[in-house]
């Protein structure tokens, strides 16, 4: 399939959540045209007041509910679109929840747009699909992650404990089990569908929210870090790694590649920037200006490169992206800035 190039028309779904707000900026800044959904009229409209500066390049359309099953037939029936970054997911259940509240949201919610733009998108040529580097997780021992590996020992685990499979465990199985869903559905309508699939793969993804955030409560998962990072650890655990990670500008950047490189049809991109040891994390918030309530740890112990990670093969990454990720520092320091911007205490 060819590449899809600007000023070309792309749907975003999800559009005004954390890491899409960032993808729309990167497609508009690049000359595209972008469309994004939303779950709500009041999103939408603080949608375009975000990205007024670009004018009638930016609109938005309401999907409430991802998991019906003709949510998108109406919206794509009605707009010529040239590309699909599909970025949006169903809300997670609270932990606790079965395997069915887990799953069939997941798979269902992208299955349907597939569909939608198989049947009413004939201008559709290649469809970005946001999935998670989770999707890819293998535990044997000293093994280099490439875009060939799957998790299937989520899989596994989660078939043998059933709805007693962890929050964790529940989610990395959904992710996998929707991507699988994507790759299945397209290899089995080629010849009935105009469009070809990539997908990207996140790991932990941070840097300062775009979008409008009302209360610190609202970034659960950031805050969830913080409390990691205070969290006591004996020495010997300084080094661990602690989270891979990727900024979300560079993830934004993989996503607009994707469209626009000609060979990015069937890849599944790594959006692994690095791999932070708890020290490397410690070393950045304590550099001057140093944030508060930091542990210091060891400072003097031996940190990893600031970016790059032996655990994953990148290097197609890194070639669409044009230059390194962004790395560490930088990542972690912005968002504790964003904190302190906003009032609020990274580390309560």
């Amino acid at each position: 399939m060819p590449s899809v190039e600007p000023p070309a028309n792309i749907l975003v779904t999800g559009a005004n959540g954390y890491f899409a707000t960032y993808a729309v900026e990167d497609l508009l800044e690049r000359g595209y045209t972008v469309t994004g959904s939303v779950r709500s009229a009041r999103k939408g409209e603080e949608m375009k007041q975000l990205f007024a500066r670009y004018g009638k390049r930016f609109s938005y359309v309401v999907v409430p509910d991802i998991t019906e099953p003709t949510a998108f037939d109406q919206v794509i029936r009605e707009n010529r679109f040239d590309g699909v970054a599909h970025a949006a997911s169903p809300v997670n259940p609270q932990p606790g929840g079965t395997t069915d509240e887990y799953f069939r949201p997941a798979v269902t919610g992208t299955i349907n747009i597939l569909e939608s733009i198989k049947k009413f998108g004939p201008s559709v040529k290649r469809v970005v699909y946001t999935s998670s580097c989770a999707t890819v997780l293998h535990d044997q021992e000293g093994i280099q992650h490439t875009e060939a590996h799957w998790n299937e020992n989520v899989l596994k685990t989660v078939e043998e404990k059933g709805n007693k499979s962890s929050h964790r465990e529940m989610y990395r199985a959904s992710k996998t089990l929707a991507e699988k869903a994507a790759w299945k559905y397209v290899n089995e309508n080629k010849g009935h569908i105009n469009y070809d699939l990539v997908t990207a793969l996140p790991s932990y993804i941070v840097g300062a929210p775009m979008h409008n955030v009302a209360s610190r409560d609202q970034l659960t998962s950031t805050n969830a870090v913080a409390s990691s990072i205070r969290q006591p650890r004996p020495a010997s655990e300084y080094t661990d790694t602690a989270y891979w990670f990727i900024h979300v500008k560079d993830m934004a950047a993989l996503h607009s590649a994707a469209f626009s490189e000609p060979d990015a049809a069937g890849h599944r991109i790594l959006g692994v920037a690095g791999d932070a040891s708890w020290q490397d994390i410690y070393d950045a918030l304590n550099e001057y200006p140093a944030f508060p309530k930091v542990p210091r740890g060891n400072p003097r112990s031996r940190g990893r490169p600031d970016s790059g990670s032996k655990d994953w093969d990148t290097s197609y990454s890194r070639r669409l992206l044009g230059r390194e990720f962004i790395g560490i520092k930088q990542s972690f320091r912005e968002t504790e800035e964003y904190y302190q911007k906003k009032g609020w205490a990274f580390m309560p």
